[in-house]
């Protein structure tokens, strides 16, 4: 058996929301409109206030503003985005952590609720060798605006890894987990190494509590 590391991405991995990212400049690039950005905005404002209580409300809503995108634009356009956006904003500390765990021989894996396409783009910059995260449903070369498959966030994360690591071969106990948010707990608390990176409140306390490590990433 192999110890595996489970990279969360969004505030972990990167500085930065990956979904509020990319509809800013989808918004910038003129391929969606004000009112839509900010219509999505102010439910992920909500979301952070604890007025709407499910996260998966919002993703699913903001998935929906890539409805009649072409796979093949929207995937020139991630690599743009990538370049500009997302590169810039990796944590060097993070690669440091990355750079370990590949010494050592460990699997990396990087999960996220984000678009799979975008989260495949960072597997491959980091030279990874698998992501789990959001597949979108494409009818025709189109995306339809709809999820194919669950959304990967929370629970959804243990379910995806449980299912996988038989054929895998991971060793949980000796493990590895790096998240940031409450919703990354179940995910946390599975591995014998769970590692909290710039945590919100609630999982702080969680973390000190647990006597988890806690890191302070800044770019």
């Amino acid at each position: 058996m192999k110890a595996a590391v489970f990279f969360d991405v969004d505030d972990t991995l990167i500085d930065g929301q990956t979904q509020k990212l990319l509809i800013s400049y989808l918004y910038r690039q003129k391929k969606i409109g004000l009112f839509l950005l900010l219509k999505i905005y102010l439910w992920f404002w909500l979301y952070k206030i604890r007025v709407v209580s499910r996260g998966i409300s919002v993703m699913t809503k903001s998935y929906k503003l890539l409805k009649g995108f072409r796979i093949e634009e929207f995937k020139n356009l991630l690599f743009i985005f990538f370049e500009k956006e997302i590169r810039p904003r990796i944590y060097p500390q993070a690669i440091e952590r990355i750079n370990y765990h590949k010494e050592r021989g460990d699997e990396i894996v990087l999960l996220s609720k984000s678009v799979k396409i975008l989260i495949d783009i960072i597997k491959d910059y980091l030279n990874l060798s698998l992501s789990i995260a959001t597949a979108l449903e494409i009818k025709n070369g189109t995306f339809t605006g709809e999820i194919e498959g669950p959304i990967i966030h929370g629970e959804e994360k243990v379910n995806v890894i449980k299912k996988l690591m038989l054929e895998k071969d991971w060793d949980l106990k000796e493990s590895y987990a790096y998240g940031d948010h409450f919703s990354d707990i179940p995910l946390l608390k599975i591995v014998g190494h769970p590692i909290v990176v710039n945590p919100d409140r609630k999982l702080k306390k969680v973390a000190q509590k647990n006597n988890w490590a806690i890191y302070f990433w800044k770019l």
